[in-house]
């Protein structure tokens, strides 16, 4: 009897032994799993491509663009993407999933338009606005990761100013450049079968002529009573005929020098009003003369002259500043 209590309490110690090891093994066990098998979803990284946290949306001359790297976890592939877009914090646009191209699965870096993005969501903030871009990744696993970039959005009130411009008459066989465009650094154009307007219509903001009645006139490329008298069969042969708006201003010839020498803001003409009182050409332009225009972009300026021609064979010279 002694012997049979003896061996039952061996027996006890040794099953709550086993039992013990056995949650001890079961406990390894699973750690172990986890570790071995644990998925993290794809390293994603948002940024803008020139690290501006700002966003003017009427900058003509500088568009941000944010910058999406995704690279998956080992032993994965990308599956699916979308953007989502928060305004002031609070959802503004929750984007859908769409399936990764097929050249992207293993990772990728590309950039997009934050101005684009913003005009397909049908969405132009306000100054003072914070808008945030979600981008979210997931796997082939089903594995997800997203990564954020925040905007405060606000005018960049600094004017780009020219250099002097020299455009030549219509007759002026020295001065081959007629035409003048906001971009491409205030690019001038040429003439003729083999100039460079015509490839080039949709950049080209002015026309420069000499006229009878205008002497000398800065117009915009579809000014029928002016620019398209002088340059007839040149700006019929153009694909695209900008319409530029000129109006009237009191902003002296000191004005546009204190502007673009000292204060570089566009205050003085920022706020003129396109929508009434204006021509599509400024003439009578004398040494001195500055005018306001606004580009068919939206984009508004002023010009000043510094010399005019004194008949078709003469030339002008012109300096612009316009909205950054």
């Amino acid at each position: 009897m002694h012997r049979l209590k003896k061996t039952k309490q061996i027996m006890k110690k040794t099953i709550i032994y086993l039992f013990i090891v056995a949650i001890a093994l079961s406990l390894t066990s699973c750690s172990k799993d986890t570790e071995t098998t644990a998925i993290t979803g794809p390293k994603v990284t948002l940024i803008d491509s020139l690290g501006e946290t700002v966003l003017d949306t009427s900058n003509f001359f500088v568009t941000p663009y944010l910058k999406i790297t995704v690279t998956p976890s080992s032993g994965t592939t990308l599956a699916s993407s979308k953007i989502d877009l928060k305004v002031n914090g609070a959802d503004f646009y929750l984007g859908s999933f769409s399936t990764i191209d097929s050249s992207e699965l293993n990772g990728f870096s590309s950039s997009i338009s934050v101005i684009e993005l913003l005009d397909f969501l049908g969405f132009k903030p306000a100054n003072g606005t914070n808008i945030t871009f979600v981008a979210t990744f997931k796997d082939n696993k089903g594995n997800s990761s997203s990564a954020s970039y925040l905007y405060n959005v606000a005018k960049d009130n600094r004017i780009i100013a020219s250099n002097e411009i020299e455009l030549g008459a219509q007759n002026n066989a020295n001065i081959p450049y007629k035409f003048l465009g906001l971009a491409n650094s205030f690019a001038t154009y040429t003439p003729g079968a083999n100039g460079t307007a015509r490839l080039n219509s949709g950049s080209i903001d002015f026309v420069y002529y000499y006229g009878t009645n205008d002497n000398n006139a800065f117009a915009a490329p579809a000014n029928a009573d002016g620019a398209k008298v002088i340059w007839a069969t040149e700006i019929s042969s153009w694909a695209r005929q900008n319409r530029t708006k000129f109006k009237a201003t009191t902003i002296s010839a000191t004005d546009f020098d204190n502007i673009k020498n000292n204060s570089k803001v566009d205050d003085l003409f920022s706020g003129i009003d396109f929508t009434t009182g204006t021509t599509e050409k400024a003439t009578l332009l004398n040494a001195g003369s500055v005018t306001s225009f606004q580009t068919v972009d939206g984009v508004k300026g002023l010009a000043k002259f510094t010399t005019v021609g004194a008949d078709a064979s003469g030339s002008t010279k012109v300096v612009l500043i316009i909205q950054n």
